[in-house]
């Protein structure tokens, strides 16, 4: 296993939404005069922390659950290398995966094409493409980035996930517990972001009903074991 890849210290996050239908003063507010924060870096050193090749095993028993109907349209978002994505495309769902990394998605086509499997896999910035797109879907997951975008954008991702899901849409999110106490320096450099429960029903609570939360893992290049996670899916009503 290659040793996990450490944040570019010269790097610093900007997430400018520019899919978002906003005034030029709005935009302003959103856009801090900051670096670029460069997902590319990361393959570009190596292979990150959080692509470790493996299904994630609570996505893979929810999806074994029958819970959510066979070819339903389904969107990933950051679906990084493709990893559930292409698991999602070997069940026959209607698959659309996005992820703002060139290079994730170049990992992610030639995974495809290794196995003939046919998905849609889009290089765009989430809420570009969703405001672009203005689809609704079945089902909406993200393993790992609601944990990582509601430290800086949480109403507009609620914004995002209220547009492309309908009464009866499914989301699941695979997000790092708090629950194991991390030295903070430990955090930063694994790009292991945590969240509470509390907090998960307070903000995803705010549009979709609770079917699950629960105990799970998450897998990363960081450590042997997995680290924990919660386990959450919601259905809008």
């Amino acid at each position: 296993m290659n040793e996990y890849i450490r944040v570019p210290e010269e790097f610093t996050i900007d997430l400018t939404l520019d899919g978002l239908d906003m005034n030029s003063k709005d935009v302003s507010i959103l856009r801090p005069q900051r670096k670029e924060f460069d997902w590319d870096d990361f393959y570009r050193q190596g292979t990150p922390s959080w692509d470790t090749g493996l299904l994630e095993p609570d996505f893979e028993q929810l999806i074994e659950s029958n819970i959510i109907p066979r070819r339903a349209s389904v969107l990933e978002i950051g679906c990084g290398s493709g990893i559930e994505a292409l698991y999602m495309a070997q069940k026959r769902f209607e698959i659309t995966a996005v992820d703002c990394s060139a290079m994730a998605i170049d990992r992610a086509h030639s995974r495809a094409r290794e196995r003939n499997l046919w998905l849609r896999i889009v290089h765009e910035d989430i809420f570009k493409f969703t405001n672009q797109a203005k689809a609704t879907y079945d089902f909406v997951y993200d393993i790992g980035f609601y944990h990582f975008i509601r430290r800086h954008f949480l109403t507009h991702y609620i914004d995002l996930l209220w547009r492309i899901t309908k009464p009866g849409s499914y989301y699941y999110t695979l997000a790092g517990s708090d629950e194991e106490e991390f030295d903070a320096e430990y955090v930063r450099q694994n790009f292991l972001p945590t969240v509470s429960e509390d907090d998960i029903l307070n903000e995803l609570g705010t549009l979709f009903e609770v079917v699950e939360i629960k105990h799970g893992t998450i897998y990363s290049r960081a450590q042997k074991d997995p680290f924990p996670a919660w386990s959450c899916l919601f259905r809008r009503p």
